[in-house]
């Protein structure tokens, strides 16, 4: 989305500092996507040691993920997502969890493509960004 933002600066003539517009969505942007990078891959690290933490931080980080549907723009809700599939197990190299860590794993998944789709969605049928 920064990318998005930063071109609508370059090929606009429009006053970058108009309210709500792209360094407001930039700034934004970078700050939820990075505190949900921070908080996901903090939680991994910190809760992935042992399966039986794994799960609990597949769980966590899923419910993370649903709660930051609403800041989908930012990216927050799909990097939560991913790192509660590398929580579970899903990811290459990985040691699967079963049960409801592996659910988990998979809607955080599922949660990380749907929101790069919503967010491209948006961009390319948004008429005053893309």
């Amino acid at each position: 989305m920064d990318l998005v933002f930063l071109g609508n600066i370059i090929v606009s003539d429009k006053d970058p500092h108009r309210s709500e517009e792209p360094i407001d969505s930039i700034v934004s942007v970078s700050i939820f996507g990075t505190a949900a990078l921070l908080i996901g891959v903090s939680l991994v690290l910190w809760l992935g040691r042992t399966p039986s933490r794994a799960r609990t931080g597949a769980l966590v980080l899923v419910a993370l993920s649903v709660i930051t549907i609403v800041f989908f723009w930012s990216g927050a809700p799909g990097i939560l997502g991913a790192c509660a599939a590398w929580c579970a197990g899903l990811t290459k190299g990985g040691r699967p969890l079963g049960g409801a860590a592996r659910i988990a794993g998979i809607v955080g998944a599922f949660i990380a493509l749907l929101n790069v789709v919503l967010t491209v969605g948006g961009v390319v049928l948004s008429p005053g960004v893309g």
